[in-house]
């Protein structure tokens, strides 16, 4: 199992990245849910700021 998830995050990165950002949005929003029934829309903002850093990070990565 883990060899495929390696496999996965080397021939697919930035959906990786993608993916990641969605799971983590996800659990992040149902927890401020629950907890204290509000959605903060700021902090998608947030998500996406770092999802491109992120990307951008995985582009410089990749080109060497």
């Amino acid at each position: 199992m883990f060899n495929k998830y390696k496999n996965f995050t080397e021939k697919h990165p930035y959906s990786y990245v993608i993916l990641i950002m969605i799971v983590a949005s996800f659990i992040g929003i149902s927890i401020e849910y629950i907890v204290n029934k509000d959605f903060i829309g700021g902090g998608l903002y947030t998500a996406l700021a770092l999802t491109l850093v992120e990307l951008l990070r995985v582009r410089k990565r990749n080109k060497h």
